[in-house]
């Protein structure tokens, strides 16, 4: 049996670390160069041999290697998208400040908007306020449990997060109406961390850590 010779590589492109065992046909002799590929990205390294045996150096990366592998190694993880469904305009700002970073968040101020929104893509995490209103519709008055009924009708199992300005008590919470519209958490935005909380919150559902 062929003797092989192990060379261990730590990337410096994506800080994959891996060994390889090399035949002794393929082993570098003096004067003599071998090319290999990060199994992860497609980074190239060449081998030589040493005094102190086999060195690998990094050289370029494989040309022929497909784009994606290629970008394997930098693209992240795409966000949850997430729907936050509020009439009002100061608690879409602090959302966006606060979930941007976690999260593709879509903002709307009507549940009906939101019900089109949902018709069309499909999210991780709906987060609606209870009492809705259409600002510029006051004929169509859809609040929040009317808009997650709504959901309910497109069959999509989406958890909610259900907000309000209102002091949440153990009967609203109780209630079982709302463990069969999905809803997994209750925030309540009268206190100035309810932003953070939401956040905390979602990583929770989500299991974003």
């Amino acid at each position: 049996m062929a003797e092989k010779t192990q060379v261990r590589i730590s990337c410096t492109r994506c800080n994959t670390e891996f060994r390889l065992w090399l035949p002794e046909d393929l082993t570098p002799g003096e004067g003599k160069e071998e090319k290999l590929y990060c199994v992860r990205c497609g980074a190239c390294f060449v081998l030589r041999s040493s005094p102190a045996g086999i060195e690998a150096f990094a050289e370029e990366e494989k040309p022929d290697l497909p784009e994606t592998a290629r970008k394997a190694s930098t693209e992240e993880e795409p966000k949850p998208k997430v729907l936050f469904v509020d009439d009002d305009r100061l608690s879409i700002a602090i959302v966006e400040d606060v979930l941007s970073d976690v999260v593709t968040l879509t903002t709307t101020r009507t549940g009906r908007d939101a019900l089109e929104r949902l018709k069309k893509e499909d999210y991780s995490l709906i987060i609606t306020d209870l009492h809705l209103k259409d600002p510029d519709g006051p004929e169509d008055q859809l609040d929040g449990e009317d808009f997650l009924r709504e959901v309910a009708k497109l069959e999509k199992k989406v958890p909610v997060i259900l907000t309000t300005g209102k002091d949440i008590i153990d009967e609203l919470i109780l209630d079982p109406k709302w463990l069969n519209l999905n809803v997994k958490s209750f925030i309540q935005k009268g206190n100035p961390f309810w932003a953070d909380e939401l956040k905390t919150k979602l990583k929770e559902i989500l299991e974003i850590y």
